[in-house]
């Protein structure tokens, strides 16, 4: 069981991988690494009890904050752009560096290896962090729901700032002539691709915000993964810093994001970092005060009784 299960899992995964390409929409990425873990947990019953305990809320969650996104956009030409088309202007001139971009490097009749790379980099996004959780979850147990709060509480406050200041991409301001033509590069890439299962992962339907731009999301995760692991070791610093800074190139080149929302979101990281890492020690302690005392009185109390036993009747 412990050896069939993962590799009847493995074949499976890589199946529907070369027929249908990679499950990286919410729902079907959390069908496989549940189904995943479940299959490297085999004959451990309490460890698949964990996993539904640990997981579900997480998934149940992550689905309502779906729903919600998709139900607080408001109107899109209604949204913010001023503030963060003028910080991309003061900080690099002219009309903002997606302009600048495009405009020296993109060719949507002659697709070069920087765009089919740009849309690599972007789809990241939507297994990564969650498939580092799993691994987590598997082999490093112990740090699971230090990594899960620092996930979870990002991705809810950007959920937050979204209904607060909905605001505008890059593409949609050029849409409403506020800015030059702006191409969104990775569906046009996907387009060309024809990889339909990420085209339904990237817009579906109803649960698209377009205004749920500040902060990008897509910047924050990698730099929350580059904290995370930070005391792993000089190369996983570097390589988790190049992924951070070609998110950044991807979201501003592909049209999907202005500089200020890539910054709002590496502060949101930060910020989210420094409350759990501080926040989680400090609950421990409290937690651990809350279980002494508990015990002390559960100690005090079998005591008290036993004398009673021990007294004579009378």
């Amino acid at each position: 069981m412990t050896v069939g299960a993962p590799a009847v899992y493995v074949v499976a995964l890589s199946v529907t991988v070369l027929e249908w390409g990679l499950p990286v929409a919410r729902d079907q990425l959390f069908f496989w690494l549940g189904l995943g873990m479940a299959a490297f947990s085999a004959g451990r019953p309490r460890r698949l009890a964990r996993l539904v305990v640990e997981w579900l809320p997480i998934f149940a969650l992550l689905v309502l904050y779906d729903l919600l996104r998709g139900a607080v956009d408001g109107v899109p030409e209604a949204a913010h752009r001023t503030a963060q088309q003028g910080f991309d202007t003061t900080i690099f001139g002219g009309d903002g560096p997606t302009v600048w971009l495009q405009h020296h490097l993109w060719d949507p009749a002659h697709l070069r290896p920087w765009d089919y790379a740009t849309w690599a980099v972007y789809m990241t996004h939507f297994f990564a962090v969650w498939t580092v959780a799993a691994v987590v979850w598997h082999r490093a147990h112990e740090h699971f729901r230090r990594y899960a709060s620092l996930v979870v509480l990002l991705t809810l406050g950007a959920f937050l700032t979204y209904w607060l200041y909905p605001a505008q991409p890059p593409w949609l301001v050029a849409g409403d002539g506020h800015l030059p033509p702006v191409d969104r590069i990775v569906p046009i890439v996907w387009g060309h691709l024809g990889v339909h299962t990420i085209q339904s992962t990237y817009e579906n339907g109803a649960l698209v915000n377009p205004v749920a731009a500040m902060p990008s999301l897509h910047a924050a995760y990698p730099v929350l993964l580059l904290l995370y692991f930070w005391g792993a070791g000089r190369r996983v610093r570097a390589g988790l810093g190049l992924y951070a800074a070609a998110m950044a190139f991807t979201l501003v080149y592909g049209g999907e994001h202005f500089f200020a929302d890539i910054v709002a979101g590496w502060l949101m990281a930060a910020v989210v970092f420094v409350v759990v890492d501080r926040g989680a020690p400090a609950l421990g302690r409290r937690t651990a005060g809350v279980r002494r005392r508990v015990a002390g009185v559960s100690r005090w109390t079998a005591r008290g009784a036993a004398a009673s036993a021990r007294r004579p009747a009378g």
